[in-house]
């Protein structure tokens, strides 16, 4: 008989933050246009299912269904919406909302059905 594998272990408030300063530090150093952050965040959601920072933490997006890999349009749906969080919802208040949600997703997670879990 097949054993099945540990349930997730989902990430939360800080761990997630701590992920998005270090990608914070290298769009700084490396891409600052808006054009880079609109190709970065997406891309790296989409074909990695993690930015560098997530890597560093040890986090990765999945699908919220089935925990597999994002799709391009779950990507995008993320990023757009996290984007109108930082531009409308005064900041991380949106992000914030993992700290207090049952599967830590930020609005944005909700948005476009995914969560943030541990890689290890």
């Amino acid at each position: 008989m097949q054993q099945m594998p540990p349930p997730p272990r989902f990430a939360g408030f800080w761990i997630r933050f701590l992920a998005w300063i270090i990608d914070m530090v290298i769009f700084i150093l490396l891409i600052f246009t808006i054009i880079g952050w609109a190709l970065y965040f997406p891309l790296m959601y989409w074909k990695k299912g993690q930015t560098v920072g997530m890597m560093v933490v040890g986090v990765r997006i999945v699908r919220g269904v089935d925990g597999g890999p994002i799709t391009g349009q779950m990507a995008f749906i993320r990023f757009l919406v996290f984007a109108i969080e930082m531009v409308i919802i005064v900041g991380f208040l949106g992000c914030v909302w993992a700290a207090f949600e049952p599967r830590k997703r930020a609005i944005h997670d909700m948005a476009a059905g995914t969560v943030v879990i541990h890689t290890t």
